[in-house]
């Protein structure tokens, strides 16, 4: 799957999943997490396999288990402006 890394850091910040941003965290607090995503996101074939991606990277950089069907739903909205 083929994504925009510019839409992809937009997209999660806009979620800001941990609510670190909303706390007043840094805009580039997730790059880390981001560029793992993006670099992964080559071998998904589906938005479900982008939202497992989304859960298996904040659950292990961050040990945040986030909500799967949010996951799905920022996978998505990522799909959507994918290149």
């Amino acid at each position: 799957m083929k994504i925009d890394i510019e839409s992809l850091t937009q997209i999660i910040n806009d979620w800001d999943p941990v609510g670190l941003l909303a706390g007043g965290a840094p805009e580039n607090e997730y790059s880390f997490e981001i560029g793992e995503i993006f670099q992964k996101s080559a071998t998904c074939k589906s938005e479900t396999d982008l939202a497992i991606l989304i859960y298996r990277v904040f659950n292990y950089k961050m040990g945040v288990k986030l909500n799967q069907l949010t996951c799905l739903k920022q996978a998505f909205k990522i799909a959507e402006h994918g290149i």
